[in-house]
């Protein structure tokens, strides 16, 4: 079950979301490496096939990126720094689009859509996790004498509403974020969107307009249950399905001068920064570079991976 990977593993895998600060008042500040690390467990639940080590080297850098840009984001907001800036250039220029990319790597969208476990997967470990979230809420709002009801109604319409960031373009007011759990359920728009589109003909041009109109109609109202980050997150899984249909990464190994294509790509775009942010389909001010630079980062990131991986582990699949 998909609760019990999620949950149990919490712990040791460990992540950060800067949202969970809000939540608990800084009390219980160190949950937010569960709630970040449950996002990521459950896409490694959905995984059947084959691992390879050097994939989970990969999450792995993902991750600690996750918690160093989160951080970088905190510190630079106490104390403006340089090193705080490039961190967050750095690690946002590629950490969630690798996850995406990831996740459609292992995806087969030309077979059904299985509805109970994806919904089980992802919705219900979402709304158990926004219902620990309520808990956690109710409790602080009691050590703080403060009002449960208005704390429960406050971030009950947060968790309802399923944003990963505030916004000002919400349907009705929403005073908060949900934080990193935004990633679930715009996993499973993604994931049921690629479904449609890969029966379709043409199938690139619909994931194609399905990113366009969903970072469009992001600029002029934010939709309920990161709907639109899940339009836009279906461009990254279909480029993972495609590296694994058409062998990218036997490709660059053949011709190796790819990966210095990417780190080059990568490094004008960390640069080059002009802000990303998936869960509120923000691409920056360079909205093309920061797609296609995510793509380089995250083969890049694979490239490392499997560097360490024959460094340091021999190689080979687990």
């Amino acid at each position: 079950m998909v609760f019990k990977v999620s949950f149990a593993s919490a712990i040791p895998l460990g992540a950060g979301s800067h949202n969970c600060g809000y939540v608990f008042c800084g009390v219980f500040s160190s949950l937010r490496l569960p709630v970040l690390a449950d996002m990521f467990a459950t896409v490694i639940g959905l995984w059947r096939m084959q691992r390879f080590r050097f994939f989970d080297i990969a999450k792995g850098i993902a991750i600690l990126a996750v918690i160093l840009g989160h951080s970088a984001i905190e510190a630079n907001l106490c104390i403006p720094h340089r090193a705080a800036q490039v961190a967050i250039s750095l690690c946002f220029s590629f950490h969630m689009p690798l996850f995406f990319i990831l996740a459609g790597y292992f995806m087969h969208p030309e077979r059904a859509f299985r509805w109970a476990k994806e919904s089980r997967q992802l919705l219900c470990t979402y709304a158990v996790t926004a219902l620990c979230v309520l808990a956690g809420v109710t409790c602080m709002a009691t050590l703080r004498h403060e009002s449960r009801a208005l704390a429960l109604q406050t971030w009950g319409m947060t968790a309802l509403y399923g944003n990963g960031d505030v916004s000002n373009l919400t349907l009705w007011p929403v005073g908060f974020r949900i934080g990193a759990i935004w990633f679930l359920l715009a996993m499973f728009w993604a994931r049921l969107l690629l479904h449609i589109f890969a029966k379709l003909p043409h199938t690139v041009f619909w994931v194609a307009a399905c990113f366009v109109f969903g970072y469009i109609s992001s600029r002029y109202v934010c939709l309920p249950w990161s709907v639109q980050s899940g339009m836009c997150a279906v461009a990254f899984l279909y480029l993972g399905y495609l590296a694994k249909k058409y062998d990218v990464l036997g490709r660059v190994k053949r011709i190796p001068y790819i990966w210095v294509a990417a780190l080059l790509i990568w490094i004008i775009d960390v640069v080059s920064f002009g802000g990303m942010s998936m869960a509120m389909n923000d691409y920056g001010s360079h909205p093309v570079l920061a797609v296609v630079g995510s793509m380089a980062g995250t083969l890049c990131v694979i490239g490392i991976s499997q560097l360490l991986d024959h460094m340091f582990l021999g190689g080979g699949a687990q």
